[in-house]
């Protein structure tokens, strides 16, 4: 079998508290990441939906929703530059489209206390508006506010670390599958219903810093957006089907009247 190399997370910032949650204790020292753990290099250009954020120094991921829009995380705000239809980020490739961002929307509940987000959810209103083609395409959102049933199989991809102080400037990629929000809870007392975990028990798979952002796929569908964690799975995602009107009215309030997001 494939050795699959080890993207590893590190720290946003460390809790002091030790909180008991569900019969154990959960240690607020541990190491609390934003954002692939167990991945491999995905194949070139075989998600055209995905968006790089280029934010300073630093980096996020997205998935194009429509040629004008882009759904990532809200903790991934900044001056940001969009890159769409890259596999190798460090390279000029010609399927690259580098947008500007004309507006951002916040989901007004957001907050971030102790990096811990809650309503982690942001669109990016594009301009120029992306060119589709077989390189850059949208991607659905989910239509449902339903938990997916436990072990479902998702993935996630993006250009995190792939270990502890390196980072990938090619496209990387994992499986992972949904973990049900009564195990979660156990690991993340402060789980809400805008939350869902996904990860896996037997094998090093998540997502990563640099990750956040980068839609949680699951059946060709975009259902979490790549939220925060420890440095061990599972992960939390932004679940997408509790912000489903919230993404539709604000792109119906701010968007072009012929362009049609693919929700």
């Amino acid at each position: 079998m494939e050795q699959l190399p080890v993207i590893l997370v590190f720290v946003f910032s460390s809790l002091l508290s030790i909180v008991p949650c569900a019969g154990h204790y959960v240690r607020f020292s541990e190491k609390l990441r934003h954002g692939i753990i167990g991945g491999k290099e995905a194949r070139p250009h075989s998600r055209p939906y995905m968006a790089y954020l280029k934010i300073g120094g630093s980096i996020c991921g997205g998935s194009l929703i429509a040629p004008d829009w882009v759904l990532s995380a809200a903790h991934c705000e900044g001056k940001i530059t969009v890159i769409l239809g890259a596999h190798d980020v460090d390279q000029t490739e010609h399927t690259q489209q580098i947008l500007g961002v004309q507006s951002y929307y916040v989901h007004p509940n957001y907050t971030d206390v102790d990096s811990m987000p809650i309503n982690d959810v942001m669109l990016l209103r594009l301009s120029p508006r992306a060119q589709i083609n077989h390189y850059v395409q949208t991607i659905p959102l989910t239509n449902s506010g339903s938990d997916l049933p436990q072990n479902t199989l998702c993935n996630v991809a993006g250009w995190g670390l792939i270990d502890k102080t390196h980072s990938t400037n090619k496209l990387f990629e994992t499986n992972v599958t949904i973990v049900n929000r009564r195990s979660c809870r156990r690991i993340y007392y402060q789980l809400t219903d805008g939350m869902i975990c996904a990860g896996s028990t037997d094998k090093i798979t998540d997502s990563s810093q640099g990750d956040s952002g980068g839609p949680l796929v699951c059946g060709g569908t975009v259902e979490g957006i790549v939220s925060f964690g420890y440095d061990h799975p599972p992960g939390v995602y932004a679940k997408v089907g509790k912000y489903l009107d919230w993404i539709r009215d604000t792109i119906s309030q701010h968007k072009d009247t012929d362009v049609n997001p693919a929700i």
